[in-house]
């Protein structure tokens, strides 16, 4: 007889920790907005659906705009998830 076993870890994160982790989900939440935004207005004006690698090509260009700077504190590979 085969016997499952499974652990449960808790996590409990410091406060610099819990920063971190609200302030990446606010990027990335960011980010998803946006890609949004542009599907929406990509659709209105008729045009076909933006596949993934055409999307992961706008990061960059989100990450130097000035007003989204802190877009580069979180790495790229949880956007591109996002995508």
């Amino acid at each position: 007889m085969k016997r499952l076993q499974a652990y449960q870890f808790l996590m409990e994160p410091n406060g610099e920790q819990q920063r971190a982790m609200r302030r990446i989900a606010g990027s990335c939440g960011y980010v998803w907005n946006k890609a949004l935004a542009l599907q929406i207005e990509n659709h209105k004006a008729g045009e076909k659906f933006i596949h993934h690698f055409a999307m992961c090509k706008w990061l960059p260009v989100w990450k130097k705009e000035p007003d989204t700077w802190w877009l580069k504190d979180t790495p790229s590979q949880l956007f591109q998830g996002v995508l």
